[in-house]
């Protein structure tokens, strides 16, 4: 009695992990995919044997087969996903400090141009002085470009996502 018990048990756990990975894995694709895993992997003696047994083989075990190529894909799109966030990681990196340079020139330049404006609004105001007293107004109140542009914004000081330890600043240009 016992022994009955007990193998009714195993079958209803049998049967219970049956429906789980058929239902974690679509039909159409058991067949393909799982007998392409294993043609795939036929270096592996065990898949080798499996391959040998495939028409034999009972549709619980295809569903195995099936659900270790399914694990075997997500795994490889895994480290694709991966080296793709550290290559992108490094290109904002990248980006970040082009930005920066791009940003200490522009202080440049507009520095410049309120110079020269400050320069020739001088002279300006000279000869219209001789010519009537003519008021001009400030330079600075006319430049509304450098009040538009915010330099101290928190974004200058952003860093990358996490550290990068195996892109070199170099890997941009061998990329392209």
């Amino acid at each position: 009695m016992a022994e009955k018990s007990l193998f009714q048990g195993e079958t209803l756990e049998r049967n219970l992990l049956d429906t789980l990975v058929s239902t974690a894995i679509e039909k159409d694709e058991v067949a393909t995919s799982a007998r392409a895993f294993l043609e795939t992997n036929n270096g592996v003696e065990s898949y080798q044997r499996l391959l040998q047994m495939w028409e034999r083989l009972k549709q619980p075990t295809k569903n195995i087969v099936a659900l270790a190529a399914l694990v075997n894909t997500l795994l490889k799109d895994k480290e694709h996903l991966r080296i793709n966030l550290a290559r992108a990681e490094e290109e904002v990196r990248v980006l970040f400090e082009e930005n920066n340079i791009l940003d200490e020139e522009n202080k440049r330049l507009l520095r410049q141009i309120n110079r020269e404006r400050q320069g020739s609004a001088g002279k300006h105001a000279s000869s219209a002085s001789a010519k009537g007293n003519k008021r001009k107004s400030s330079p600075r109140a006319c430049s509304s470009i450098e009040m538009a542009i915010d330099y101290n914004g928190m974004d200058s000081s952003r860093l990358p996502l996490s550290p990068l330890q195996q892109n070199s600043p170099d890997s941009r240009m061998h990329k392209k």
